[in-house]
Order: structure tokens, then sequence, then C-alpha cells
């Protein structure tokens, strides 16, 4: 009886929020092995609150600044943008800006996944009320993108992640009720095939919660746990054992869960040679809640039907 009163109570009266956390590591990370000890005995600090949902970030380390790229998300319009916080090095903010190339997609956008291909910087983010993901190339840093290519069409998947192995490219995905998508290219400009491996997995929580990172020919990829009950709990760093066309095997190094700083949740975590970056959750108390949260869930059918009469 009180577990279900609790359930009432958070349903009504708490909704989500969330904020970008950043330390400075002074080149003491040795990711993965004292990742989870570095985010635990290092205190943290808050980027300004603006939105509702500060979350997914990204971050470019590069001359004298720091360029953290994320979703920004309000009720007001119940639409994820993507924006840019600026810092210097002692992790003054310097500005925040909208990222521009964005605005035809017409949809909610999140998890800005940043790729370096040749001195390029391209992103892919998460357009799933599109059924698309699309490919982003920099023209003008940090501000202006241009769409590049739609990478996959017909297709709903959240938070793709994007590794090359063997000369082959990949994209990892997940279909909103958590299983996974796998699709392969020769290159990330080529054409993209879905593959059906056989899967060895060391759990069942595949959603991306960052870039992944090869270290010592090892490599590595994260994954947030995801729950009917929870969203975005902890992160998993995994090891990627192999991948191609037939097999997918990986397992589990390291969990890191929102006891870092406690929190109610984590679930997006990257970092650069210097610092590193990851969101953080709370269950924040309003009146409004329930309100905030039906207006959500409105918009977002609004849009799916708007989307679907458009563009088919």
């Amino acid at each position: 009886m009180q577990t279900k009163i609790k359930k009432i109570i958070k349903t009504f009266f708490y909704h989500e929020s969330w904020d970008i956390m950043i330390l400075k590591d002074h080149g003491s990370h040795l990711f993965p092995d004292n990742t989870l000890e570095i985010l635990s005995k290092t205190t943290a600090q808050q980027l300004t609150k603006k939105y509702t949902f500060q979350a997914d970030p990204f971050i470019v380390e590069k001359a004298d600044k720091l360029y953290v790229f994320y979703e920004a998300f309000s009720f007001r319009n119940s639409k994820g943008t993507l924006r840019c916080r600026v810092l210097d090095r002692e992790l003054t903010e310097i500005d925040d800006v909208k990222l521009e190339g964005f605005d035809d997609l017409k949809c909610h956008l999140s998890f800005p996944f940043l790729i370096h291909i040749n001195d390029q910087l391209f992103m892919i983010p998460e357009s799933s009320e599109r059924k698309e993901v699309i490919l982003f190339q920099s023209v003008e840093f940090p501000v202006r993108w241009k769409k590049i290519k739609v990478l996959i069409s017909d297709t709903e998947v959240t938070d793709n992640v994007f590794l090359t192995i063997n000369e082959t490219c990949y994209l990892l995905s997940t279909t909103m009720d958590n299983e996974i998508i796998i699709h392969s290219a020769e290159n990330i400009f080529g054409e993209w095939q879905r593959i059906a491996p056989s899967l060895k997995v060391s759990n069942h929580h595949h959603r991306g919660a960052g870039a992944p990172y090869s270290v010592d020919n090892k490599m590595y990829f994260l994954t947030q746990e995801c729950t009917p009950e929870t969203y975005g709990k902890s992160i998993y760093i995994k090891e990627l054992v192999t991948l191609n066309d037939t097999v997918f095997d990986e397992s589990l190094i390291e969990k890191i869960n929102s006891s870092i700083n406690h929190s109610d949740g984590v679930h997006t975590l990257n970092f650069s040679n210097n610092y590193i970056v990851y969101d953080s959750k709370i269950n924040k108390f309003s009146l409004l809640a329930i309100f905030k949260k039906l207006s959500y869930k409105f918009m977002i059918k609004y849009r799916n039907v708007y989307l679907s009469h458009r563009y088919n």
C-alpha cells in the first residue's frame, strides 16, 4: 500500500530535472581503470541552470576553451533543442549558443553525438520522431551545421553510437523498447544496411550513454540503465569484444550510478584529455508536475501526427 501511495505521489507531484556536471581531472584520468574513482572522489561543477533538462553532454577541448554540446529542454514547448555551452579552462562559463542548421527538422532533438573524421567534425543527433538517422557537418564551429545525408530512414531509433572496427563502420542504436539495432557500412557516407548478429551481452541495457573509446587496442562503449520504472538510472562501461555481421559480443567493465554525486540518476558521460562531463538527474517537486507531463505527452503526439502527414 505504501509503495502504491509513493508511486502516485511521484506521478502527480514530481518530474525529472537534468543538469550537466563537469570536472577537471588534470590529466589523471585513465579510462576505464580509474573513471569511477575520479567521479566519486572529485567534486564536479554544475553548469548554470537555464533549462529544465540540460542533458546528453558531449565535449570538445579546443585551444583555450571547452565546448559542451547538449540537449536543452523546457516544458514550455516540450521539445529538445541542441545548444553549446562555452567555458574557459578554469570552467568559467563564457557563452551559451543555440546550434543552427537543425530547425528544419521540426522535431525533438537530443544526444548530439560527435564524430571526428580527417580534421572534420560531424554530428548525428537523436531525431527519432522523424524516423531518420541524419548526419550533419560543422561548417562554422561551434554554431553552424549543415545536413549532409540521411543515413537511415523509416526507422525509429534513438541515441545512435557510431564506431569503426576493422575498417567497417557501425551504428549501434535502440528502439523505444530498448531493443538493440545494428547497421553497418563501408564508410560513414556509404549505404547503411541493417545486420542481425547473434548477441552475447552482459545485460539488456543497450541505449547509448556516450561516445565509444579505443584504449590499448580495446574498444569500449557506454550504455544507460533504463527500466519501465526509472529512466536514466546509471551508466555501464562495456568492452566490445567482437562485432561483425555474425557476432556482437560485449562484457561489462564497470557500473557508474548516481552515488557519484548523490543524485537520482546519470545517463550520459564523455571526456576529453583533461575534463569529464556527465549529466545528473533529480526528481523535483512541483504542484504542476502532472500537467507538465501531460503537456509533454500531448506535444509528442502532435509532432508525430504533424511529421507523419508532412512527410508521407
